[in-house]
């Protein structure tokens, strides 16, 4: 079970929270929603407060030498860039076996697993003694992938999959993706701008503005509520300011002068919106 409880980063996440028994999560936002800050502060890569919960275990409360033990095994991450994950001073085997070592006195396995995974994702074995920069950006992704989850941790983020790829690479990394799913037992939390990658991922869906969930549900790309989530799938969203209160009220058609007042999170059950179009039911 993976929860969020309460996380913030000052001026970019306000309150995150999400609670998911099973299967992938979608965070969906622009890319100037801040949702990957969701990922820096559940990594410890910056300065954040609040709680992420793995199977009853709140990683963010843990030391800093006790959270490097849940790193790879427990908790992992395939960046926007995959290169990030590389040194460009070893080769990517060596980086499968240094991830094993620092968990395991038993390294001799780290190759055999980096095989297997460099199989499944449909890569030549020889990537294995490349370097990172010997790699094309489809290869860059399936071997960040590779590592991210050859140790089948509990949870996985991903981050912008189509980040310097074409729309033929994005469907090639998302079948890759898709089959790894049948394989790892690993949950997926996948932030991603384009709402197709999404949908084709995800099992419950979270949509963010400026650092601020306004909507989530398992079926929010099918129904939106939210005139914000309405634009976006609807490809009329235009730049505008925040508004005060509801941070799309300056551009939304629905807007009126109690939208100027921070909008309730109505609870309808199966979703959940932050909006004044809807009646209190249950107030979260």
């Amino acid at each position: 079970m993976i929860e969020f409880d309460c996380l913030r980063v000052t001026g970019k996440i306000d309150c995150f929270t999400l609670r998911q028994m099973d299967g992938n999560v979608g965070i969906l936002g622009e890319q100037n929603s801040n949702k990957e800050y969701i990922v820096k502060a559940s990594m410890k890569q910056v300065k954040s407060w609040g709680r992420l919960y793995l199977n009853g275990v709140d990683v963010l409360a843990l030391k800093d030498e006790e959270f490097k033990s849940y790193l790879w095994v427990k908790i992992s991450q395939i960046p926007s860039d995959p290169y990030v994950l590389f040194s460009e001073l070893y080769d990517i085997r060596s980086h499968f076996v240094e991830i094993v070592r620092s968990h395991s006195d038993q390294s001799h396995y780290a190759e055999d697993l980096a095989l297997e995974y460099i199989k499944l994702l449909g890569l030549e074995t020889s990537v294995l003694d490349k370097y990172s920069f010997q790699l094309n950006p489809v290869e860059a992704k399936k071997a960040s992938i590779a590592l991210a989850s050859f140790l089948n941790p509990e949870l996985i983020f991903v981050e912008d999959i189509g980040c310097g790829l074409n729309d033929t690479q994005v469907n090639v990394i998302l079948n890759s993706l898709l089959d790894l799913e049948s394989v790892v037992d690993s949950s997926f939390v996948i932030l991603d701008n384009d709402p197709a990658v999404i949908s084709r991922m995800a099992d419950y869906v979270v949509v963010m503005l400026k650092g601020e969930v306004i909507e989530e549900g398992s079926e929010v790309l099918s129904y939106p509520l939210h005139p914000y989530t309405q634009a976006y799938l609807g490809g009329y969203l235009r730049p505008s300011p925040l508004g005060k209160g509801c941070k799309f009220s300056s551009s939304c058609p629905f807007s009126s002068p109690k939208c100027l007042q921070n909008p309730p999170y109505v609870d309808l059950g199966d979703k959940k919106v932050k909006c004044n179009l809807y009646p209190l039911v249950n107030k979260k």
